[in-house]
């Protein structure tokens, strides 16, 4: 497990899926993933997903976001774990809209980088994200992450062509950061 100061990152189990089934299920929430297309998943597939996250994986790893009080507010994960170049990718998701706003996704973020770059000795952690989603992008250059480049028209969602835009955060770079930030 993983502690922030308002949250725990549990590993994903599988009974978790229901949970992740309902928030997918709500298109807003949905609309906001770099793979949501608006549409809701099967609860079939949700499943098979929450299954195949929940075994271990040494190319990734998958967290339940758990607020202070106990209840499950999203997830987060570094997935494509390349140990010869030391970099993955990041993602992160609150499904429960009630704490969208409040900070979560930004201290997850730290903490997750924080799990990369001492634990895992990664040199590199990158993400994308919808260039309809500015709440998300803020998040993320909060936590350090630059913009490396836009990937023009990359995805067809809700009914329109989306850019994508590419961020990374380097080791150093996250060092830095939070030794001015103690």
């Amino acid at each position: 497990m993983l502690y922030g100061q308002r949250v725990t990152l549990r590993r994903v189990v599988e009974e978790d899926w229901e949970k992740r089934y309902e928030w997918l299920s709500d298109p807003v929430v949905n609309r906001t993933l770099p793979s949501g297309s608006g549409m809701p998943l099967t609860p079939e597939v949700v499943r098979e997903r929450t299954r195949k996250y929940a075994q271990t994986d040494l190319s990734s790893v998958y967290f339940t976001i758990i607020k202070e009080d106990g209840i499950p507010i999203g997830n987060t994960q570094l997935f494509n774990i390349h140990p010869w170049s030391k970099h993955a990718e990041f993602g992160i998701w609150i499904g429960d809209k009630m704490v969208w706003g409040q900070g979560y996704a930004t201290e997850v973020t730290g903490v997750v980088l924080d799990f990369a770059f001492e634990r895992l000795n990664l040199h590199k952690v990158y993400l994308t994200v919808d260039a309809d989603n500015p709440g998300a992008i803020r998040s993320y250059e909060k936590a350090g992450f630059n913009k490396d480049g836009i990937l023009r028209d990359e995805v067809y969602k809700n009914g329109q062509y989306v850019d994508r835009i590419m961020m990374s955060i380097l080791k150093h770079e996250y060092l830095k950061l939070s030794s001015s930030s103690k």
